[in-house]
């Protein structure tokens, strides 16, 4: 197409300017696409070789390539002077002279524009080293719009974007060391008291009927703390994998809800707190849910609560009915925590606040309100806390009515 392209341009010039006869203009035109056709053949042998391809620069092939153009039109004004398109010698030397003038500037101007785009790339190639050696690439500050700045802006995104993976690769190797410390922690403790009652009750060191059912009462709690670890532990590794599936079915909020209170008053009045549920006045539609998970969530929300009330506190629980949302809260009488830590209450290992400390009481592995906020997000849901120091906190959780 560029030589046929060309031959047309040429021919039009000729006949705009000269108006030779049409045999002349078809010879003409046969020399062109020849010598264009040697020309095209020639210079692509010549830049697409493989010697060409593994050691010319930007430069050399740019210089090559005005060079190769150049020729090709010294061979076209021979070819016209030997049939007799260019009256005298005197005009075919200054046809020459004037493409050989054309020729060297056209190849210093190829030449330039060739180590502009070099220089470029060499800086391009010097940050994607630096990128590969883990290094940091700084601004390549190339003022243009072209395509080689824009490929350096595609590098500049990617650096950033690496950086941003590494320090997110650094924070998940942190949780997992947090991980594995917490979890060797709140394992052993658990499994030291099972192990010295099992002893105990063995060696015949408890003899009372009485001191027996205790022990074997306290061996099942602590057994059901190390269930309870376990669960969270695989519904975390779920929630990270994005492996979570939910099984939803539509379900009245404040049913499950009001279960989950009624199976943990015994564990509330044993600590001296009373645990209240403010049953919804106007009616509560049943939304989709998966019932399982959610009353996970609320009993994990109840028992931080209950972790961190002090005998003779109030645990308040409620749902109600907020616009497109279903809400249900636990607010309590514990110490609360400044409130600018309320948004970090909800990460795994947060250790600033109370729900991430290291509680006498504790009954699991400080991953509740992790799991609490993994598992209402998959249901399109949405949490809060609100705190201060000394006047208790209130978890919040929002559900919505018409799922997503």
């Amino acid at each position: 197409m560029v030589l046929a392209i060309a031959t047309a341009t040429g021919l039009i010039v000729a006949q705009l300017t000269m108006a030779p006869p049409r045999s002349e203009m078809l010879s003409m035109a046969a020399y062109l696409c020849a010598s264009g056709t040697v020309a095209g053949i020639a210079g692509w042998l010549a830049l697409n070789s493989g010697w060409a391809n593994r050691n010319l620069g930007v430069r050399s092939k740019a210089f090559a390539g005005s060079l190769i153009g150049g020729l090709a039109g010294l061979l076209n004004v021979a070819v016209i002077a030997h049939l007799m398109f260019v009256s005298t010698s005197h005009d075919l030397y200054l046809l020459a002279a004037a493409i050989g003038f054309s020729v060297v500037l056209t190849t210093a101007l190829s030449v330039h524009v060739g180590s502009s785009i070099a220089q470029r790339v060499e800086m391009i190639s010097e940050a994607v080293r630096a990128l590969a050696a883990g290094e940091r690439v700084p601004n390549l500050n190339l003022d243009a719009t072209d395509e080689v700045a824009r490929l350096a802006v595609d590098v500049e995104r990617l650096s950033a974007k690496l950086e941003a993976a590494e320090r997110e690769r650094a924070r998940l190797d942190q949780q997992r060391i947090d991980l594995t410390a917490a979890i060797s922690h709140d394992l052993r403790t658990p499994l030291a008291s099972v192990r010295a009652m099992a002893e105990a009750l063995a060696e015949g060191i408890v003899e009372d009927e009485a001191g027996r059912s205790r022990y074997y009462a306290l061996m099942g709690r602590e057994v059901e703390r190390l269930d309870r670890m376990i669960g969270d532990l695989f519904d975390l590794a779920q929630l990270d994998a994005g492996a979570l599936r939910l099984e939803k079915r539509r379900l009245p909020l404040p049913e499950v809800v009001a279960e989950v209170i009624e199976g943990m008053k015994p564990q509330a009045e044993r600590k001296g707190i009373d645990l209240c549920f403010d049953c919804p006045t106007g009616p509560i539609p049943e939304i989709w849910l998966d019932g399982a998970r959610i009353e996970r969530s609320a009993a994990n929300l109840v028992r931080n609560a209950i972790e961190h009330t002090p005998p003779g506190g109030t645990i308040q629980a409620s749902v109600a009915l907020k616009d497109d949302w279903v809400v249900f809260s636990v607010a309590d009488t514990g110490e609360g925590f400044d409130a600018g830590e309320t948004q970090h209450v909800w990460d795994r290992f947060y250790r600033g606040d109370r729900a991430r400390g290291r509680h006498q009481d504790s009954d699991g592995a400080g991953l509740g309100l992790s799991i609490v906020r993994g598992f209402v997000e998959a249901h399109g849901g949405q949490v809060d806390c609100q705190s201060a120091p000394g006047k208790g906190a209130t978890f919040i959780v929002r559900l919505p009515v018409t799922p997503d």
